[in-house]
């Protein structure tokens, strides 16, 4: 949506019978083929706001599937109950309005009493029986789910004449409901006698969001003052858990003891407003989501908090067709909602050295005339654009929204080439770039060849259509081919048969077993170099490669080994034709079109011999790039980081430390500590020199005179003892290998000088949104730093502190 306000989302995911389904499935068997259906169909996502409209998405075409009418005014708050059969929404007149979201429907059903006042949040009990509202009049609401009726009404207190805001509650498993308001505390109800138990001022400034764990023994909260803080259910003075000790017979007795919620401790993980903080319990270990104005997603795990440093999502990840380069005019586009930016690069001094000799050194290279920006085009479209590529020339331009693709030409104004001119090219795309049948005409991906001949436009449905672009200043245009290999379930393979006259060849991908979920959205394309192939990758993990102008596709295996699936998170062609795959679990894979297998490289090091620090790097990797002057090499880039990896050479030590300024830093200590040991040690030597040549002069001097002394006089003082000593680690240290000295404690810092030092990585860009070469040895860097973001974003809650 462009230019609407969303309030709130909701996930749904229906995976139980409903009575009525229960009427229409007789026999066990049916009911049973009945469940797996509904746990195998993908999740569904709801969102509202002040425009009155609840809207469900469709999540593999990126565009609206339904949308009603909320009947009550703007929305506010949403929930689904726990059956995930109907969403309860609360609006801006004061009702509770129920809708029907069984069997993929968006249906109204039923409104609640009114109050008068807007509803601010919504939740359901365990049970489906009751629901809890939070309203703008200090109140929270209990109402009885099958009458419509209010069956508590619980007051809070005003602050001054204002009534306080509800602005979240939620209800725990034991039936406690915990509201979070305007005033910065947080309530916790009794269930049965509907008082506040125990009320905490968790922030300086408003509760905006509630959430709790599975067990409901733990609560975070957070809002306006960005602290997220954490509440603990505690039973004598540890955390509350079922217990039981051996009672007489043998027989379990169950312990009571007296549960009391305590603040357990808190942490700032933004800097402005968190509007919205849940946690995930579907992986080993929980884990606390925040996200708010700030435009970062914070995560950690929820275990150890307060005492765990948090992941932060950057608010421009590098996402594919985000940004696009045109080499050959040194031209940037970018994509931002509705609207393209056109930046025309600036002058660099030319590279002295090799890029890894520049990454080694940490040398940029001198600009000495800045980007310049040309243009800044918002186009009339009524969604946000998905998808947008600029040619390698940049005379070209594609662009799509939900409502298909479109294609710009671009020219310069004047021979400064300091003003363009951009105009929209009729008569594209040609009607039959998708079936007949196609609804929906958006792009999710597109890319120009080499040659800018030809034009790769991947549909939300799923169709890789290559449209022939040689034609475009006499407006003709052609489709050559489309492929339908990521269409694999079994309806789309029978309506794809029978499509209409353009080419359509699923190739080897039709002998993939049919897919079962509909939600499939292809999410990278790669070229590669000479324009002979094209390869995608889906939202299920499937990456094919298809013949840009022949019949030929295949199927890439499965990624990853035994339960642990990994997904492609971008595709990218080497030099040498062969398909890069980074992965969702910082693996790399590199697969031979030609042979149609993983190279041998892959095969022995992509899941056993990555180097530990890359494997654990927190974000993934985002794009991959190639540098024409080394064809064996790639340049892997996330958010936080910039890797060449040598496809040519092993990984190298699995601890090896891979960021090479860090390197640097630990060899120069390294260096500087044993140049120090050493020089004490030839101090030493040479004092112990001076004190034998004195000893020899006074020898001769006295002659060799025996004296007879007691047995005491022969004891040797401490003074001799520590010279003794002293004179073992000269001895010790006379004969040392200095070299190998500094090459030990390399060793043990993770820096083998004997081994190829394969994975180097540099970390001084951050927020990386993109990095691609223009030319040999030149990488062009964009990153959003987050500074310049803090300075775009409105006034963060002020703290008051002590002597300010």
């Amino acid at each position: 949506m462009i230019n609407g306000s969303l309030e709130t989302l909701t996930w749904a995911h229906q995976t139980q019978l409903t009575e009525d389904d229960l009427e229409i499935f007789d026999t066990p068997k049916e009911r049973a083929d009945a469940t797996a259906r509904l746990a195998e169909s993908a999740p569904r996502l709801f969102s509202a706001g002040l425009n009155a409209v609840i809207i469900e998405w469709d999540l593999a075409k990126l565009v609206p599937k339904a949308a009603v009418d909320s009947y009550g005014g703007a929305v506010w708050c949403m929930a689904t109950n726990h059956a995930q059969t109907k969403l309860a929404v609360g609006t801006e007149d004061g009702h509770i309005r129920i809708f029907d979201i069984t069997n993929n429907a968006l249906v109204y059903k039923s409104c609640f009493n009114k109050v008068n006042s807007r509803i601010l949040s919504v939740a359901w009990s365990q049970d489906d029986k009751t629901i809890v509202t939070g309203s703008a009049d200090s109140c929270v609401r209990i109402w009885d789910a099958a009458t419509h009726t209010m069956a508590t009404r619980m007051t809070l207190p005003k602050e001054g004449r204002d009534s306080t805001l509800v602005w979240s509650v939620i209800v725990l498993k034991n039936g406690t409901i915990v509201s979070g308001d305007s005033r910065g505390r947080v309530s916790f109800w009794s269930p049965t006698m509907h008082v506040i138990e125990q009320e905490f001022r968790a922030l300086g400034a408003d509760v905006l969001c509630l959430t709790a764990d599975e067990t409901g023994h733990t609560v975070f909260a957070s809002g306006v003052d960005p602290k997220i803080t954490q509440f603990k259910l505690l039973a004598g003075g540890s955390v509350a858990a079922e217990s039981a000790i051996n009672g007489a017979g043998g027989k379990k007795k169950l312990i009571i003891r007296p549960k009391k919620w305590q603040l357990a401790g808190f942490r700032r993980y933004h800097t402005h407003d968190v509007r919205a903080i849940a946690v995930s319990s579907h992986l080993d270990n929980d884990l606390i989501i925040s996200g708010g104005t700030d435009t970062q997603v914070a995560y950690c795990q929820a275990r150890p908090f307060p005492n765990e440093n948090p992941h932060r999502q950057p608010c421009f990840p590098p996402l594919n067709s985000v940004i696009s380069v045109a080499p050959e005019a040194n031209l940037i586009l970018q994509r931002q909602g509705n609207t393209l930016k056109l930046w025309a690069l600036g002058k660099a001094e030319p590279a002295s050295r090799l890029l890894a000799d520049q990454m080694e050194s940490g040398q940029a290279l001198q600009v000495y005339q800045r980007q310049k920006d040309l243009l800044r085009m918002e186009l009339k479209t009524k969604t946000n654009l998905l998808c947008s590529t600029i040619s390698p020339s940049g005379s070209l331009i594609a662009a799509s929204d939900a409502e298909g693709p479109k294609l710009y030409s671009v020219t310069y104004v004047d021979d400064s080439r300091s003003t363009v001119r951009v105009r929209r090219i009729s008569d594209f795309p040609p009607s039959d770039f998708v079936p007949d049948f196609s609804e929906n005409l958006g792009a999710v991906q597109m890319r120009f060849t080499a040659d800018e001949t030809r034009l790769v436009i991947a549909t939300v449905e799923g169709f890789v259509s290559v449209v022939d672009i040689t034609g475009w200043k006499s407006k003709q245009f052609a489709t050559i081919r489309r492929h339908c290999g990521h269409r694999t379930t079994e309806g789309e393979v029978e309506t794809d048969a029978g499509s209409n006259d353009v080419p359509t060849h699923p190739g080897l991908a039709r002998h993939q077993a049919a897919v079962a979920a509909e939600t499939r959205t292809i999410t990278s394309m790669a070229l590669s170099k000479d324009g002979e192939y094209v390869a995608t990758s889906d939202s299920t993990g499937s990456i094919i490669v298809a013949q840009v102008s022949g019949e030929q596709q295949i199927v890439v295996p499965q990624l990853g080994q035994g339960k642990k699936s990994e997904w492609p998170t971008s595709l990218a062609f080497s030099e040498q034709s062969h398909l890069v795959i980074p992965t969702s679990l910082n693996h790399l894979y590199v697969f031979d079109v030609a042979k149609n297998a993983f190279t041998d490289w892959s095969q022995q090091h992509s899941l056993a011999n990555m180097p530990h620090t890359y494997n654990m790097m927190a974000d993934c990797v985002g794009g991959v790039t190639t540098n024409p002057e080394e064809p064996n090499c790639v340049y892997a880039y996330s958010a936080s980081h910039i890797t060449r990896i040598d496809l040519d050479e092993s990984p190298g030590p699995r601890g090896a430390v891979l960021n090479v300024h860090k390197r640097k830093q630990i060899e120069k200590d390294i260096i500087a500590k044993v140049l120090e040991e050493k020089m004490e040690v030839d101090k030493r030597s040479e004092k112990q020199a001076k004190r034998k040549r004195k000893q020899s002069v006074g020898s001769q001097i006295n002659g060799q005179a025996a004296m007879d002394v007691d047995a005491d006089a022969d004891a040797p003082s401490i003074g001799d003892q520590a010279e003794a000593l002293a004179n073992d680690v000269d001895e010790l240290y006379k004969g040392k290998d200095w070299e190998s000295t500094v090459v030990a404690r390399f060793r043990e810092a993770g820096i083998d000088a004997d081994s190829p030092n394969n994975f180097r990585m540099t970390q001084r860009y951050q927020n990386l949104m993109h990095a691609s070469f223009i030319d040999r040895n030149t990488m062009v860097v964009i990153e959003r730093p987050w500074i310049d973001v803090a300075a775009t974003l409105p006034s963060a809650y002020h703290r008051h502190k002590y002597g300010a």
